[in-house]
C-alpha cells in the first residue's frame, strides 16, 4: 500500500492479485487498474457564476442508455461544456456502463441530475423552474434549443409545424452576449410533453443535424456532440477575433 497527498488530499494506491481487481471491476476484461471515488455533490450552476465568454448547458430529457450518456460527458469534457443537467428519469451518470463510456469525464463535469435527492435543494420540480434556472444563468429562453429529427422540428408535438434550425446555423455563443442550452430527447421516445409544449408555445427552438435522405436518425450521442462542437469551433473563431482585435488596439 502506498499513500501520496496532491493538494492537500489523499490518494491511497493498494496492489491487488488478478482475481481481485477483477472483482472489483465488474467486467470480464479490465484494464488493471480499478479506483473508489466519492460521488461529488450535485452542481449548482447559479452558486459560482463567473462571467464567461459563452456558457453552455447540455440538457438530458431522459436519456435511458448508459453508454450514450457517458459519451455525452466525455464530449461535454472535449467540448468544454459548463454543465450537465439531467432532467428526472435519466440514466445515472454513476451507472457502471455510463462511467466506463465516459473515460473519467463523469469526475470533470459538473453534473445536476434533478432525480437525484440531493438536487431538491434546487427547488426545480417542472421544465419551467429549468427555464428560470437556466436564466439564472444568462441563458434566456430564446437561447435554449431542443434537438428534433426533423426539419419541421414537428417531432412528438402537436400544433402547427414549427421550422427548425439546422445546428451550423445557430449562433451558439451569442455573439458575446450570452449563453445557450441544448436539449437531448429521450433514445425512441423523444422529448417529454413539458418540452414539446414550450416549444409549441415558441418559449424555446428546435435544432436539428440534417442528413442523407433516406436516414431517419443519428445516435442520441452521436447527435450532441456533433452540435457540441460545432459550438466549439464557433466558440475558438470568437475568440480569435476577439485576440486579433486587440492585438489591433494595441499596435
Amino acid at each position: 500500500s502506498i499513500e501520496r497527498k496532491d493538494n492537500n488530499e489523499r490518494c491511497s494506491i493498494n496492489v491487488g492479485n488478478e482475481k481481485v481487481v477483477e472483482a472489483c471491476a465488474g467486467t470480464v476484461t479490465t484494464q488493471g487498474v480499478v479506483a473508489l471515488m466519492q460521488i461529488p455533490e450535485p452542481f449548482d450552476p447559479t452558486s459560482d457564476l463567473k462571467e464567461r465568454l459563452s456558457s453552455f448547458y447540455l440538457i438530458l430529457d431522459g436519456l435511458a442508455d448508459p453508454g450514450n450518456v457517458g459519451t455525452l460527458l466525455r464530449s461535454c469534457a472535449a467540448a468544454n461544456v459548463d454543465g450537465l443537467i439531467l432532467l428526472p428519469d435519466s440514466c445515472d451518470v454513476f451507472n457502471p456502463k455510463a462511467v466506463r463510456s465516459a473515460m473519467g469525464a463523469t469526475f470533470r463535469v459538473p453534473v445536476l441530475d434533478l432525480g437525484d435527492s440531493r438536487a431538491s435543494k434546487m427547488n426545480v420540480s417542472n421544465f419551467d423552474d429549468i427555464l428560470f434556472l437556466m436564466k439564472q444563468c444568462g441563458v434566456t429562453s430564446n437561447r435554449v434549443f431542443a434537438s428534433t429529427m426533423e426539419e419541421s422540428g414537428s417531432h412528438r408535438t402537436a400544433g402547427p409545424l414549427l421550422q427548425s434550425i439546422p445546428y451550423y446555423n445557430v449562433d451558439w455563443v451569442g455573439n458575446q452576449t450570452g449563453g445557450a442550452a441544448l436539449i437531448l430527447g429521450k433514445e425512441g421516445e423523444g422529448l417529454r410533453e413539458e418540452v414539446c409544449n414550450s416549444i409549441q408555445q415558441g418559449l424555446i427552438s428546435t435544432v436539428h443535424v440534417p442528413m442523407a435522405h433516406g436516414t431517419e436518425s443519428l445516435n442520441a450521442a452521436i447527435c450532441g456532440s456533433v452540435i457540441m462542437f460545432e459550438r466549439m469551433r464557433q466558440l475558438h473563431l470568437l475568440r480569435n477575433e476577439m485576440r486579433d482585435d486587440s492585438a489591433k488596439e494595441e499596435s
